[in-house]
C-alpha cells in the first residue's frame, strides 16, 4: 500500500467510501431490528399491563427509541436504558433481554416480574445500573451477576430469593459502588469476597437469614457510608472490630494494627438491628465520628451507656430499643449531640434523673424512654423541645406535677406518661391540637381535659 500512487488513493477512496457508508447503515438497521425484537419478545412475557403503556406505546410503527420507558444512545441509536419501573406490570423476562447489547441501565423496579432470571442476561457485558427490586424473582442469586464488569449498582431487594450469596460473583465486580439483597430468604455467611469491593458505598443485607459473626474484613470498605445488616442472625461481640485498646505502637508511634472498623470514617449509617449481638455496646471509638444514624435495638448489648457517645456530634437517631443496658446516663452525654432528632432508649434500666442536657437537642423529634427506671420529676425544659411529635415515658419513676410547658409542645401527636408517679392538676394542652394519642393512665392525677383527641386513657 506504500508504493501505491497518492492519486490512485485518492481516486479509489470516492469509490469505497459509498460501499462503507451502505455496509455501515445496513448494520445499524440490523442491529436495531435486534434490539426491537428483544422488546417485543419482552413485552409478549407480559400478561398483566393494567396501565396499557406497552399495549398502546411500544408499536413496530415507530422507533424503539420512542417507547415508553426506552432510551437510545444518540450516535448509534442503540437501546443503552429500560426503565419500566412503578408500571405495574407481571410478567417473566425472556432469554431475548440479553440480545440488548447496548443496554447499560436496567430498571425493572416496583413490578410484578416473576420467575428465574435467564442466564443470557449476564451477556450485557456493558451494564453499569440493575434495578430489579420489589418484583417476584425466585430461586438463587446466579453467580453470573460476576459478569457485569463495569457494574456500579446492583439492586435485587423485596423479591424471594434463597440461598447463599455467591461469594465467586463479587471477584468481577471492581467498580461496585451499591449493594441492595434485603428483604430476601437469603442464609448463610457474609461472602469474604464482598468485601473486596473496596469502591463499595451502601450495603443493604437487611431481612434475611444471614448468620455468623461480622467479618473484621468489613475494615477493607474504607469509602462505606451505610451498613444495613438489620434483621437477621448476626452474633457475637462487634466490641473487638472497633476497640482501640487493640491498637499497639510503633517504635516511630505510628498505630499499627488499627481495629477493623476504624477505617470506617465515612460511615453515616449503621443499622445492627434485630440480630444476637452481644456484650457491651463499642462507642469508644474516634474513626466513627460521621455517624448520624446509629440502630443497635433488638439484640443483647448489655453494660452501660458510656459518655463517649458525646463524641458523634452529627448523630440524627440512637435506638437501642430492647438490650440489656443499665446504669446511669452521663449528665453531659447529650451536650455536644445538638442535631439529634430521634432517642430510643427503651427498656434500658437507668435509675437516675432524666440528664438535663437532653433537653439541649432542639431538634428532637421522637422521644421514647419507655421502662427505663428514671426517677425524679419531669424538668420544666421539657418546653424546649418544640418540635417533638412523640413523648412516651412510660413504666418510669416520675414524680411530682406535670409542668405547664408541656403546652408548649405544638407539634406533639402523642404523649404517653402512664404508669408513673405523677399527681396534681394536669395543665392545660388545648393548643396541642395535633395531639391524636394522649396516655395518662396509672398515676394521681386531676383535672378536666377537652375530649379533642383520637384516643384518650385515663
Amino acid at each position: 500500500m506504500a508504493n501505491v500512487p497518492r492519486f490512485i488513493l485518492g481516486l479509489t477512496m470516492p469509490v469505497l467510501l459509498p460501499n462503507f457508508v451502505v455496509s455501515f447503515s445496513t448494520k445499524t438497521k440490523i442491529d436495531t431490528s435486534t434490539d426491537q425484537s428483544a422488546l417485543q419478545a419482552l413485552k409478549a412475557h407480559v400478561v398483566s399491563d393494567p396501565q396499557k403503556i406497552l399495549e398502546t406505546n411500544w408499536s413496530i410503527t415507530t422507533s424503539v427509541c420512542n417507547w415508553a420507558g426506552v432510551t437510545c444512545g444518540s450516535q448509534h441509536q442503540r437501546v443503552i436504558a429500560l426503565n419500566l419501573s412503578n408500571m405495574l406490570l407481571t410478567g417473566t423476562l425472556p432469554p431475548q433481554i440479553g440480545n440488548l447489547s447496548f443496554l447499560t441501565s436496567l430498571n425493572l423496579m416496583n413490578n410484578s416480574f416473576h420467575g428465574s432470571l435467564p442466564i443470557q442476561l449476564a451477556n450485557l457485558h456493558r451494564l453499569r445500573f440493575i434495578e430489579l427490586g420489589e418484583n417476584y424473582f425466585y430461586e438463587e442469586i446466579p453467580s453470573w451477576f460476576g459478569s457485569f464488569p463495569e457494574l456500579q449498582y446492583l439492586s435485587l431487594s423485596a423479591n424471594k430469593f434463597t440461598g447463599q450469596i455467591p461469594s465467586d460473583m463479587f471477584e468481577r465486580l471492581p467498580k461496585l459502588q451499591s449493594l441492595n439483597l434485603g428483604m430476601n430468604n437469603l442464609s448463610g455467611k457474609i461472602p469474604i469476597d464482598l468485601l473486596k469491593c473496596k469502591e463499595l458505598q451502601f450495603i443493604n443485607l437487611e431481612s434475611n437469614r444471614l448468620e455468623g459473626i461480622l467479618p473484621e474484613e468489613i475494615g477493607n470498605l474504607t469509602k462505606l457510608r451505610s451498613l444495613h445488616l438489620d434483621n437477621n442472625r448476626i452474633q457475637g461481640e462487634i466490641g473487638d472490630l472497633l476497640n482501640l485498646e487493640q491498637l499497639t505502637m510503633s517504635n516511630n508511634g505510628l498505630l499499627r494494627h488499627p481495629p477493623p472498623m476504624y477505617n470506617l470514617t465515612r460511615l453515616r449509617i449503621l443499622d445492627l438491628s434485630r440480630n444476637h449481638l452481644s456484650g457491651p455496646i463499642p462507642f469508644d471509638f474516634p474513626s466513627l465520628l460521621n455517624l448520624e444514624q446509629l440502630n443497635i435495638s433488638f439484640n443483647m448489648f448489655g453494660g452501660s451507656i458510656p459518655s463517649t457517645i458525646s463524641n458523634l456530634t452529627r448523630l440524627t437517631i440512637l435506638d437501642t430499643f430492647t438490650n440489656y443496658l443499665s446504669g446511669e446516663i452521663p449528665s453531659d452525654m447529650f451536650e455536644r449531640l445538638s442535631k439529634l432528632q430521634v432517642l430510643d432508649l427503651v427498656s434500658a434500666w437507668i435509675p437516675t434523673s432524666i440528664p438535663m442536657s437532653l433537653f439541649k437537642c432542639k431538634e428532637l423529634q421522637i422521644m421514647n424512654l419507655v421502662d427505663c427506671g428514671f426517677e425524679g420529676i419531669l424538668p420544666k425544659e421539657i418546653g424546649n423541645l418544640t418540635m417533638l411529635r412523640s413523648l412516651d415515658l412510660t413504666y418510669n419513676e416520675i414524680e411530682g406535677v406535670i409542668p405547664h410547658q408541656i403546652g408548649d409542645l405544638l407539634n406533639l401527636e402523642q404523649l404517653s406518661i402512664s404508669s408513673n408517679r405523677l399527681k396534681g392538676l394536669f395543665p392545660s394542652i388545648s393548643n396541642l391540637t395535633r395531639l391524636r394519642i394522649l396516655d395518662l393512665s396509672y398515676n394521681f392525677l386531676a383535672g378536666t381535659i377537652h375530649n379533642f383527641f383520637t384516643h384518650i386513657f385515663l
